[in-house]
């Protein structure tokens, strides 16, 4: 027990007030810069399946077409619109102006067989191949409904058809008798596997560093870029697929094994720190937010090793070895033509599996051209500006590489 002090206060009260403060935690000060990954709005099936029995009546189901917004993927979209429109009022034109939006690329995986060799790796490992093998009796019996080809090099076609049924039970399409609760639980692990294998380990920092990280990279930059020049843009948003938003989880260590939603948004939010000396990037923080759920509010992040709002230079330290090098990112071979995705479950592998592509000739690309390779292609950003209007910005680094998407 504390024996008695001066002026009758115990003697640890009363070191406690000897003690210096605490040093001040800093407040938060204003928002400075956003930027934001969304994913579309819900769509109409990419594809069908020989013995699908919607696949006559797919121009009626789907008038848009294959792959397209449908009107519950519109609505979607408005309300993220209205979503954002609320948040980042300040931030955003009163009206939609074409000349505002940006289209963009996906990751430059086509023509990397460096990034095809880390896939090979992480499909050839004992604990991949062991999994695959243990659905082998359920591909086989999958091939006999679906009239595909699926043993052997299941995984891409397999998702098709989880696709086209997911697709088909959201707009209240009746499902074949053999697609039963199980079998779409079994087809959405395979796809899990999959994930795992592009943004998971083995060498998942350098697998990131030829996808998502490319993308966390330019976003980065143009944030450093808008505050050197003093350019008045102050957000920017990207317009995405769900497996771009998969990388971009998977550079910042925060994927959790679930595929995200339509109109999924991830957002980083910098913002300047309230009575910080340092007047360079050290007083700038990024806190980090994911709206899975449109009926809710978003939920905070907290990047790996950096807990709340993450200052800048803690935030750029820890997501180094997922972004590319300076010296730029080794790949091989020249750069194949870029073509359309879809939704593109992995299009980053090129050609069917993607795992297949070898050249002879080295090649680096450069910092100065990976960080431009931006993911994910405009989808509805004119559907998605009637509900907030839009401020993107037509920097000079963000050029088509190959052709536009």
């Amino acid at each position: 027990m504390d024996g008695p002090g001066f002026w009758g206060l115990p003697a640890g009260l009363l070191l406690l007030l000897l003690l210096p403060p605490p040093p001040r935690a800093l407040a938060e000060g204003p928002l400075v810069f956003v930027a934001v990954v969304f994913r579309h709005g819900d769509r109409a099936p990419l594809a069908s399946y020989p013995t699908d029995p919607h696949k006559e009546a797919a121009t009626t189901l789907w008038p848009r077409g294959r792959g397209q917004l449908t009107g519950e993927g519109v609505r979607q979209q408005l309300e993220l619109g209205r979503f954002l429109r609320g948040r980042y009022e300040a931030f955003l034109s009163a009206e939609y102006r074409r000349e505002e939006v940006l289209p963009l690329l996906r990751f430059p995986t086509r023509s990397c067989p460096r990034y095809h060799e880390l896939l090979r790796e992480a499909t050839e490992a004992a604990e991949y191949q062991t999994a695959l093998e243990g659905w082998t009796d359920f591909l086989t019996q999958l091939e006999n409904y679906t009239g595909l080809s699926l043993v052997g090099e299941p995984l891409r076609r397999a998702w098709k058809v989880l696709d086209t049924l997911m697709c088909q039970q959201a707009h209240g399409l009746p499902l074949p008798s053999w697609a039963s609760p199980n079998v779409l639980r079994t087809l959405a692990q395979i796809s899990a596997l999959d994930i795992g294998a592009h943004v998971g380990p083995p060498r998942a920092a350098e697998k990131a560093q030829l996808t998502g990280g490319i993308l966390l990279d330019a976003i980065l930059a143009n944030f450093s870029r808008v505050q050197r020049l003093g350019l008045p843009l102050k957000m920017v948003m990207y317009s995405a697929h769900d497996s771009t938003l998969l990388a971009l989880q998977g550079a910042l260590g925060l994927y959790d094994g679930h595929t995200p939603p339509y109109a999924a948004c991830l957002g980083f939010e910098f913002r300047r720190r309230l009575g910080d000396p340092d007047e360079d990037a050290g007083n700038v923080t990024i806190s980090l937010f994911y709206r899975n759920d449109s009926t809710g509010l978003p939920l905070p992040l907290s990047l790996p090793g950096c807990p709340g709002a993450c200052p800048l230079g803690r935030f750029r330290q820890l997501t180094a070895p997922a972004r590319p090098p300076a010296h730029g990112v080794p790949c091989h071979g020249p750069p194949e033509p870029a073509t359309p995705a879809g939704d593109g479950h992995w299009h980053w592998g090129g050609s069917e599996g993607g795992r297949r592509s070898r050249d002879s000739h080295s090649r680096v690309l450069p910092a100065a051209t990976v960080v431009p390779l931006l993911a994910g292609a405009v989808v509805v950003l004119g559907v998605l500006s009637t509900g907030l209007g839009l401020l993107a910005w037509r920097p000079s680094c963000l050029r088509a590489w190959g052709g536009p998407v």
